[in-house]
């Protein structure tokens, strides 16, 4: 993706902040207070516009905000309180924060208000040609009136998806495409979580459908989710289990203890997962799942 270095777009805005006088806001509180300085700004969200976020969580500015739409913020407020003064630059900074935020319609609008004589106008026509065609994908339907007419419409968007994750190889853009991928394939394999006592084999349609979910996106920073959901498949076919063969003389030991146990290791992968933020939550409906199993191996004996 074409685009100015760092270097470059920050020697940039020094000279034609020197051209046009001071362009610091003083009075500005709270977050805003210590970047205000439009550099400082366009600065930060240069650095962090090739970041993988779709491996590694979005980038955090020091004060702990989401650096894109803090970014987003500051340029707003700079062109709040400076009308008019390199608006050029922040609008296409502005462009760039919400491509990053998956508002590429928007996105879009922006890019194409930056025009000759700015010398970011052929890479604003660029950038608003890539997020007019993320905008066209992301504009698709998601539902439809039934489950098939739903499930129809999650895949003609993951290929539209698909095509732009193919399109843009060795982009750094492209991860915002695996990005929206990786969303709709969750919706796609929680809805079929969601209605598998009704479909055919939907039990095993629902376990496959998780799996699919970690062995394509083993490299996601949301690895450790897609195993929470399987883990909770597996506790709830565990419940299944025993409403089913609630009867003394129906109920086998074994066969509860192995589904109860398969569901116990997958939550124990994430609840020793160290840096996942589901981590807490495993460990909490791994000690509940345990209690329920001791409890209900001990009615039963």
């Amino acid at each position: 993706m074409a685009r100015f270095t760092l270097h470059e777009l920050a020697a940039a805005v020094a000279l034609l902040l020197a051209l046009g006088g001071g362009a610091r806001a003083g009075d500005a509180t709270g977050a805003f207070a210590p970047y205000e300085d439009v550099v400082e700004v366009m600065a930060d969200l240069t650095w962090h516009l090739d970041d993988d976020v779709y491996r590694f969580p979005p980038p955090r500015d020091p004060t702990g905000h989401g650096l894109y739409q803090l970014s987003l913020h500051r340029l707003e407020h700079w062109e709040k309180r400076y009308p008019g003064r390199l608006r050029d630059v922040t609008t296409f900074g502005r462009a760039e924060a919400l491509e990053r935020l998956g508002e590429y319609a928007q996105a879009t609008e922006l890019y194409r208000k930056v025009t000759p004589p700015s010398p970011l106008a052929e890479r604003a026509s660029a950038g608003a040609a890539r997020a007019l065609a993320f905008a066209a994908a992301a504009a698709l339907p998601e539902t439809g009136a039934t489950f098939d007419a739903t499930l129809a419409a999650l895949k003609a968007k993951l290929d539209a998806w698909a095509k732009l994750v193919d399109g843009n190889q060795k982009q750094p853009i492209q991860t915002l495409a695996l990005v929206e991928e990786e969303r709709l394939e969750v919706r796609a394999a929680q809805l079929i979580v969601d209605n598998r006592r009704v479909l055919p084999d939907g039990n095993a349609s629902a376990e496959r459908a998780l799996r699919f979910l970690i062995e394509k996106h083993a490299e996601s920073r949301n690895l450790s989710g897609h195993v929470l959901r399987l883990a909770d498949l597996y506790a709830d076919l565990t419940r299944d289990y025993l409403a089913s063969h609630d009867r003394p003389l129906a109920f086998d030991e074994e066969t509860f203890t192995k589904q109860a146990d398969r569901a116990l290791d997958t939550y124990r992968k994430v609840a020793t997962w160290d840096g996942a933020r589901e981590k807490p939550e495993a460990q909490g409906r791994f000690a509940a799942l345990d209690a329920w199993k001791s409890e209900t191996l001990a009615r039963y004996r």
